[in-house]
């Protein structure tokens, strides 16, 4: 295990683990200068327990041997320190089965002297996809230092009194008198796992070093991810670390691929990471994240001259325009949201599977699906309002003749950006190789409605998310009409959205009046913003666009205004990009990245996306055809 080094006092203490094996708490506990013995339980039955000065019991959910508990218990009643994570009886304490941990935040409890050093009360530290087991009575003189609380809207810190941090919380660390200290859930592998924040978690896990041993540690283990921290400001080194980024994400998303494509690709990783680091995966195919997915082994395969990735695109491509689309009857053109959802449209899901085969059209010629791709669009067209906006979503099972015609001819659609701007983008391209009228108006229509009723779109995310998910459209609905005011939209919402730009590169998330469907929420699809002002980047429903658009709006607009936060925000996209060991997280961006932690960290309540999740459409496929679109531009054919 690699280690980090840091200056400590000797230890003085002969430690006995009752651990199945190594792991990050007890590299931690090795450095502390204290001698440590490491057996099993069963090993541990035939120990002299009076050869030992403390104890730490890492049961991982197990239940101690009697025969153990019970010389163990002498122990402790002698006055030597007992530290056990998970444990499901200890003393007079007996506890109800494991619950998951996934949507609740640890809160810390104590302050001042009597604290934990680094932590203040408030604090929260989020272990992932834990298990934590409640006492089911009282305990006498117990003392809480962490507790968990649900639906805490908050990002580092949670600006709570102390007693109402404790109403209706549940027991997270605590200790009873001087020498048990007792944790319900599990904290062993804490840096395998990616509890989150590090600085927050490294504090805490000094702060028990030192209970257990009587020193502080020297060394802690090496996070299990990485990021880039070059400086990118040269052109050599930014160029070098874009290829790799580019190799490593296309690498990534290899891996998720159904039958080389033919089968489409699966979602990527879900937020939830287990308390020995396995994360889990999500599994369900996708339209638009094959259709995303084909765009970046396309644009890979060009800048490369690796002909296998074009194979690849156009297998993910047959499946979308394949099995996913709907041909003849009411229906006919409709692309299905997932394999699934079979007979559930949302238009930005379709905007952004198509998108990357208009890409191909313009870019390199290539028109073999286009009019199966204006079959998609023409049934969206079909459903949409006389303001050019769609609902956000239709179900075929809800839809007669009647209601297609209600639809059409109703005035007003969604006005949110989150649904509708990429359906325009998509429809701007649509137009511009096809020359179809009704393209360009329906677009043009529903961006007008939009920014006539700017910045007070319908937001879903945030408002950061409607200001990146303008760029692209507008972006194209100036190259396809060169109007003045449509270039003046354009400006204004970029000059709006660098008001939230970090100096990472990365931009904010921000919400004026907390306005948006999921802003401050906690119980549904969640927004990562908590307050206006936190340094936190979302690379799912936001920043991830904005490669694209900016590269896209530098091409139209030949502005370097735009070439210059391309630029920045590619950077901020290689810093973001995670290095490991693992196959599964190498060369992926996670949702929730944290601008001045530099790490993966955000709001975890959301109910399938949270901080540590990765898209393999909507967030890496995105991102690494952002990361190469300037090239593909620079050479695409009159």
């Amino acid at each position: 295990m690699k280690i980090q080094n840091q200056q400590s006092e000797p230890a003085v203490r002969r430690c006995l683990i009752i651990t199945d094996q190594p792991c990050d708490l007890t590299a931690v506990l090795e450095s502390c200068g204290t001698e440590i013995v490491m057996k099993t339980m069963r090993e541990a039955l035939g120990c002299d327990l009076a050869e030992y000065d403390v104890f730490c019991i890492l049961a991982d959910g197990a239940i101690l041997d009697p025969r153990l508990r019970m010389r163990l218990e002498e122990e402790n009643n002698k006055g030597k320190r007992i530290f056990a994570e998970a444990l499901n009886s200890w003393g007079g304490i007996y506890s109800a089965d494991p619950v998951d941990t996934t949507r609740a935040r640890l809160v810390v409890t104590v302050d001042g002297d009597e604290g934990i050093p680094g932590l203040a009360v408030g604090d929260l530290l989020d272990d992932q996809s834990n298990r934590m087991m409640q006492p089911h009575y009282p305990v006498p003189g117990l003392k809480p230092l962490l507790v968990y609380r649900d639906h805490v809207i908050a990002h580092r810190h949670w600006s709570a009194a102390r007693e109402e941090i404790l109403n209706n919380s549940r027991l997270g660390l605590f200790t009873i008198g001087d020498t048990v200290m007792l944790c319900t859930f599990e904290l062993h592998n804490f840096s395998c796992a990616r509890f989150a924040p590090r600085q927050s978690w490294e504090a805490l896990i000094r702060f028990i070093a030192h209970w257990i041993t009587g020193s502080y540690p020297t060394a802690m283990p090496a996070p299990t991810v990485r990021f880039r921290t070059e400086d990118l400001s040269d052109d050599a080194v930014f160029e070098a670390c874009r290829q790799d980024a580019v190799a490593r994400g296309i690498k990534w998303l290899g891996q998720f691929l159904v039958d080389d494509g033919c089968g489409g690709i699966r979602e990527g990783t879900r937020h939830n990471i287990d308390p020995d680091g396995k994360q889990l995966t999500a599994d369900t195919v996708r339209t638009d994240c094959c259709g995303e997915a084909s765009g970046a082994f396309r644009f890979y395969a060009a800048v490369t001259g690796k002909a296998d990735y074009d194979r690849i695109s156009q297998n993910l491509c047959d499946f979308v325009l394949g099995p996913m689309q709907i041909r003849g009857g009411l229906f006919d053109g409709m692309l299905r949201w997932t394999d699934t959802a079979w007979q559930v449209c949302y238009q930005d899901d379709v905007a952004r599977a198509v998108l990357p085969m208009l890409y191909d059209c313009r870019l390199f010629g290539h028109k073999d699906h286009f009019l199966e791709i204006c079959r998609a669009l023409d049934f969206l067209v079909n459903t949409t309002a006389k303001d050019g906006c769609r609902v956000s979503r239709t179900d075929a099972p809800n839809m007669t003749e009647d209601s297609f015609r209600a639809l059409r001819e109703a005035d007003h659609g969604l006005p949110s950006a989150h649904y509708n701007a990429y359906y325009h983008a998509a429809l701007l391209l649509a137009y511009q190789i096809g020359g179809n009228g009704v393209y360009l108006d329906a677009a043009s229509r529903g961006l007008e409605t939009m920014m006539q009723l700017y910045p007070d779109t319908r937001r879903e995310q945030s408002e950061t998310e409607e200001l990146c998910r303008l760029i692209l459209p507008l972006a194209l609905l100036y190259d396809c009409t060169r109007e003045d005011a449509h270039l003046a939209m354009l400006h204004r919402v970029t000059d709006d959205l660098v008001l939230h730009k970090h100096p990472t590169g990365g931009f904010c998330e921000w919400d004026t009046g907390y306005k948006a469907n999921c802003s401050r929420e906690s119980r549904g699809e969640c927004s990562l913003l908590t307050e206006n002002g936190d340094p936190i980047a979302d690379l799912l429903y936001s920043t991830n666009w904005l490669p694209i658009g900016f590269a896209y709006a530098y091409h139209v607009t030949r502005d370097e205004k735009f070439r210059l936060l391309w630029r920045d925000t590619a950077a901020f996209c290689l810093h973001a990009q995670i290095l490991s060991d693992d196959p599964l997280t190498d060369g992926c961006w996670c949702r929730a990245f944290d601008m001045e932690l530099g790490e993966v960290y955000g709001c975890p309540h959301d109910v399938g996306w949270a901080a540590c999740c990765s898209e393999s459409g909507w967030t890496d496929a995105e991102i690494l055809m952002g990361l190469m679109m300037p090239t593909l531009l620079e050479n695409m054919p009159d």
